[in-house]
């Protein structure tokens, strides 16, 4: 903007004094282009434009600003007050002249040796340019200390408050440093590389030299060394030589093959997805033999060396005692491995290791607890809830009930209360079987079966003797065998209800025979029909010759060879059951017997070896032998 034949400057800050001599004068216009304020060697000149004079007090306000940040003193308010009175248009003066701007300045020097660097900075006069950081900067250059190292936060400081009016150091000429840095467990070295200013280089010899002279001998990395040196790696920590960390032993611990903790149920999820919330796996088992845990050792560690190459030791671990507890033992080939000396559930108690031959269920076995498997002893307190089972290795003692379930015990078992099977109940048992009652139940025992109330329309089976050791003691409807003796107070009922008894042969033995008679009265009845429709087609084919199809023909071919092979299997049933017949006749009777303390009531069958007898009337007070292929009977003979 030009005004009058007079320059403008935008800033004046900007303004020096060679472009005051230059142009003798400067003016500033306002933001809104109403007026301008002119610099003179006269004095400082106000021209308004006359749109000013629609808002006076505004621009006025904006015209003291304006002086304001300039900085031009000794104003004259009157004039700019009378200016705007009489809405004068031309120049109108309000300050005398102002002083000639003169920038700041920077001087700089060196020490004797040139190593150091002295700067100065002069403040500006009245508007001149304060001295900048570019300033300085071209005035170190020209000084020759253009590589220094510079202390710019004291500079920046200079530069802000002025308050340094002599020479000041504020940079040197220095040479390449390091710094090595040894960790606390003296196994790495670290060297942090600062940059030269103005004075030498680090070399790599010099940092090998410090090594040497310090010691540090072991386990430095040369080719680190020279590339941190050689592509100038400043001010970064860089590991340039590595001892060897010792390993501290670890301490003896037990590796355990079992379940230490309880831990909550989890049912069995079969290959369907489906979920088994009678099998919860509460009770471990393990057997005689079986590996329980082991032992591994303390170990003494591993030593270690430091970059000065001495040698670290190690900590050794601490030793633990074998944890042997009740029924473990060391195994013979191996000490640390601890194993079971007896069948049982493995547990951890007191910080040993234990096996228990016996669980203990305090109340019924129902969804609580899952199905029971054992190796050892089970006593359960409660009942054995329908749908659930129970097998054992061992005893089976069982406090009150055993419902619709399945038991199975490789010792005695002994039910307090009884059994209630609704036809349903498995139970076998491989020792001695005690209970009150049987009820509706499948019974097989390889010892003898005691009861002592009631046998009621249950399938009984028993490799000794049966016994009904109660007052009641009777047995009522189903079949009861004993390779022995059966003893009882009372067998049948009052309506005949059909009862079988049967000693002689083991119930093994007798069940193969009743078997094989179901599969020779099925292959006979198959073998009947087989017959009649042979029949028929042969009949068919004599009546209507030439009418049968090579189809039916093809049919009665290989209904004739299925009739063949029918008979085969029949004839081989029919072998069988002679040979069974002929062991069960062989047996020496003397041992078989049914003993009846009370009645024998009708619908009573009773079987010695071969030999049966049904009873139509009562018969009171009675033993039961076998003479000759038949039943007989005299005075109830008692137990020895």
């Amino acid at each position: 903007m030009v005004s009058s034949g007079r320059g403008y400057y935008p800033d004046l800050c900007a303004f020096n004094i060679e472009h005051y001599i230059e142009d003798n004068y400067m003016t500033i216009g306002s933001e809104s282009g109403k007026f301008k304020i002119t610099f003179e060697p006269q004095g400082v000149f106000l021209t308004l434009d006359a749109s000013c004079f629609s808002e006076k007090e505004r621009m006025m306000a904006e015209i003291t600003a304006v002086l304001a940040q300039k900085k031009v003193s000794n104003v004259d308010q009157n004039a700019i007050k009378k200016a705007f009175a009489e809405n004068m248009t031309a120049p109108t003066l309000f300050a005398p002249p102002q002083p000639e701007p003169v920038d700041g300045k920077v001087r700089t020097k060196l020490d004797s040796d040139e190593r150091i660097l002295y700067v100065k900075i002069e403040p500006p006069m009245g508007h001149g340019r304060k001295a900048e950081l570019k300033d300085v900067m071209d005035a170190v250059k020209e000084a020759g200390a253009g590589t220094f190292y510079l202390d710019l936060e004291k500079i920046e400081n200079m530069l802000a408050t002025f308050r340094f009016k002599d020479f000041e150091p504020v940079g040197e000429k220095r040479d390449g440093r390091f710094d090595v840095t040894v960790s606390k467990d003296a196994t790495e070295a670290i060297l942090k590389l600062s940059p030269p200013f103005g004075g030498e280089a680090i070399t790599a010899d010099d940092i090998f030299g410090y090594l040497q002279r310090n010691n540090i001998i072991f386990g430095i990395k040369n080719d680190i060394v020279k590339d941190v040196v050689n592509k100038g790696i400043f001010n970064e920590n860089i590991v340039i030589a590595v001892g060897q960390k010792s390993s501290d032993g670890e301490n003896g611990g037990i590796e355990y093959y079992f379940e230490t903790a309880s831990e909550k149920p989890k049912p069995r999820i079969n290959e369907e997805g489906e979920v088994d919330f009678r099998e919860l796996n509460l009770f471990q088992q393990c057997k005689a033999g079986d590996p329980l845990a082991r032992k591994n050792p303390a170990t003494m560690g591993i030593p270690g060396r430091t970059v000065y190459g001495e040698e670290v030791l190690p900590k050794p671990g601490k030793d633990i005692p074998v944890p042997i507890g009740l029924n473990t033992k060391p195994d013979s080939n191996d000490p640390n491995v601890i194993v079971a000396s007896v069948d049982g559930q493995p547990k951890l108690v007191n910080k040993k290791i234990s096996v228990f031959p016996v669980i203990d269920i305090p109340a019924d076995v129902d969804f609580s607890t899952g199905n029971i498997s054992f190796t050892g002893t089970v006593n359960i307190r409660g009942n054995v809830i329908s749908g659930f089972s129970v097998k054992s290795t061992g005893d089976i003692n069982i406090g009150a009930c055993v419902e619709a379930c399945t038991i199975e015990c490789g010792g005695n078992l002994n039910i307090k209360q009884g059994v209630s099977g609704m036809d349903k109940a498995l139970i076998i048992c491989r020792g001695n079987l005690t209970t009150k009652f049987i009820y509706n139940a499948t019974v097989y025992c390889e010892g003898d079966v005691y009861v002592d109330e009631s046998i009621m329309y249950s399938k009984v089976s028993a490799s000794g003797k049966v016994e009904m050791v109660g007052k009641k003691g009777f047995i009522m409807g189903g079949i009861t065998r004993a390779t022995k003796t059966i003893t009882c107070n009372q067998t049948g009922t009052h309506t005949a209800t059909p009862t079988i008894l049967e000693v002689g042969g083991s119930p093994t033995m007798r069940e193969e025979l009743d078997r094989i008679e179901a599969e020779i009265h099925e292959a006979e009845r198959l073998s009947e029909m087989q017959s009649k429709s042979i029949d028929s087609a042969e009949k068919r084919a004599q009546t209507t010759p030439g009418e049968m199809s090579a189809e039916q023909k093809q049919r009665v071919l290989h209904l004739s060879r299925d009739r063949f092979a029918l008979l085969s299997r029949l004839r081989a049933f029919k072998e069988k059951k002679e040979d069974l017949e002929e062991k069960l006749i062989n047996l020496n009777s003397k041992q078989f017997k049914i003993n009846v303390r009370k009645t024998v009531l009708p619908g009573t069958k009773i079987t010695i070896k071969n030999a049966s007898w049904v009873a139509h009337d009562p018969l009171e007070f009675s033993t039961f032998r076998e003479y000759d292929g038949e039943v007989q009977y005299g005075p109830f003979e008692s137990e020895v």
